[in-house]
Formats: structure tokens, sequence, C-alpha cells
């Protein structure tokens, strides 16, 4: 074989050999780098620590308040009773005669409709506040009340004398402190203070009697004390709904009146009187507002 063909073989396994330690050199430096990788992230951590874990940022927490001034309307229903005791009156017609009223007790019920303004200081769960409320009313109601004649001393047991009395509440309204428990939301409330009431009273005598019998009719303010609870729920940061219930009662008071009919009369009376009243209503709230935290 002569020298020019022994070269090119030469060459080709020259070139082969060094292919194969190449491939060999880049296999091993892989391996070494992959053997050396978890040792260098351990040395890192112990060195500059692990990397921080990062999150990402919690909503903000808001906390209801229901500190603030509020005003409102509400609306409902009550039911009550008035006990009325009459003393004796002289009537002047013809000669004197007394008639002696039989004691009597009226039962009154409807509907009532007015306004509210209040304020509230909440700390922790606990709310206190005042409220001052009034109200047009219908409460009425009306039974039948008999006077008995009394002539020289002489009862007349066996001519009574039927008339109507009737009651009417026409205005009411309370001025009272609050103090409740908040839950978030939602606050339910006790509350007591003083209470008024605009009375309205008549006493029509029956036709049959109408000549004998005078006719009176009267108003009086009363102030008494009242009690009542409630819950009241914010549907919105400024606006809520409440439902509640009172109880008034009304010290005894005596009331005058001066009649008209069969002469003159004077009527002097022994009143007293209770209302349960039942009400539902909307508050707009304004001052503080809801606050935002994040954790």
């Amino acid at each position: 074989m002569s020298r020019g063909a022994a070269l090119p073989s030469c060459r080709r396994e020259f070139g082969g050999s060094r292919m194969k330690k190449l491939t060999f050199a880049s296999v091993a430096v892989m391996a070494l780098a992959a053997a050396l990788q978890p040792a260098g992230a351990a040395d890192t951590d112990v060195l500059y620590g692990r990397p921080p874990v990062v999150y990402a940022p919690q909503p903000a927490v808001v906390i209801f308040t229901w500190t603030g001034f509020y005003f409102g309307v509400h609306g409902g229903g009550g039911w009550g009773h008035t006990d009325v005791n009459g003393s004796p009156y002289l009537v002047t017609s013809n000669g004197p005669v007394v008639f002696a009223p039989t004691p009597v007790g009226v039962d009154v019920s409807g509907w009532l409709a007015g306004g509210q303004i209040g304020a509230n200081y909440q700390a922790g769960s606990w709310v206190v506040g005042a409220e001052a409320d009034v109200s047009g009313a219908n409460l009425t109601g009306s039974t039948t009340c008999i006077s008995t004649p009394i002539v020289a001393g002489v009862v007349i047991a066996g001519l009574p004398l039927p008339a109507n009395c009737s009651v009417k509440v026409v205005g009411l309204g309370t001025i009272a402190g609050r103090l409740g428990f908040a839950l978030d939301r939602t606050l339910v409330y006790g509350k007591g203070g003083a209470a008024w009431a605009n009375y309205k009273y008549d006493l029509t005598p029956d036709n049959e009697v109408a000549d004998l019998l005078p006719t009176f009719s009267g108003n009086e303010t009363k102030w008494g004390w009242m009690l009542g609870a409630g819950v009241e729920y914010a549907f919105f940061d400024n606006w809520s709904a409440k439902i509640e219930y009172n109880y008034l009662a009304f010290s005894p008071s005596n009331h005058q009146f001066t009649g008209t009919g069969a002469g003159q009369f004077v009527l002097n009376t022994g009143i007293q009187q209770q209302l349960h009243l039942v009400k539902a209503g909307i508050n707009y709230r304004w001052g503080w507002a809801p606050v935002g935290i994040r954790y």
C-alpha cells in the first residue's frame, strides 16, 4: 500500500478518538455539576439563610361601628287600658240631682306613626346611647258606662242612665337611654326613660236619657315612664332597620271636666292608663364610618 492511501485512514482513527474523548468529558462535567448543585444550595442556605416566602396580601377586615348620630321614621300599632273612676256630681236643672258614675275600664287599640332622633357610642361590643321619638296615634276604644241618680239622698237604683264613654290617644312620645350589645351589624338593646301621651275623653248619653244625663269631653297630656327592648340591623353602612316593643305606664291623675246639657256640672275623675307599643322603623346614621384594618 502506498503512503498516500494509509494517511486518510490514520486521520479517521485520530478524529474518531478525539470525538469520543470530548463526549466522555461532557458527560463527566454534567455529572459533576449535578453532584455539586445540592451541596452548593446547602452552602448558600447556611451562609445567607433560606429565601423569604412571599404571600399575596390579605384583604382588609372592615370593623363596623354603631357610633354616630341618627334619625329615622317608624310605624306600628299599640293597645292599652284606661281605668276611669268618677266622683258623684251635682246637676241643677229642675231641682238638685246627684249622679254617681260607675267605675269603668276602656280598652284602646290602633295605629301610630312618627319619627325618632338619637345618638350611639360603641366601646368594644357595648353600645350606649339616647333616643327621643314622637308619634301621631289613633288608639281608640269605647264602652258603656252607667250613672245612677240620687234624689234627696235616695239612690234610684232601678233607673240606670247609660252613656257611651270613649277614650282616644292622639299623640305620644318617649325620651329614653339605650344600652345594647353589638354582634357586628346586629344590635340587641334595651331602653328606659320618660314617656308622655295625649288623651281625649268623651261621655255621650244614650238618646233616651239625653235630657237627663249631661255630656262632657276633655283632653289631657300625661307623663309617666317606659321600658322597652328591640333589635336593629345595619343593612348598609349608614342605613339600619329596627323592631322594638315599648311599655308605657302613667301615674294615676285627677281630671276635672265641665259638662253641658241638662244644666251645668263638674265631674272629678281618677284616671290611670297603660300602653303597649310595637314599632318598626328605619334609621339613617352619620358620623363615624366603618374602619378597614389589614393584619
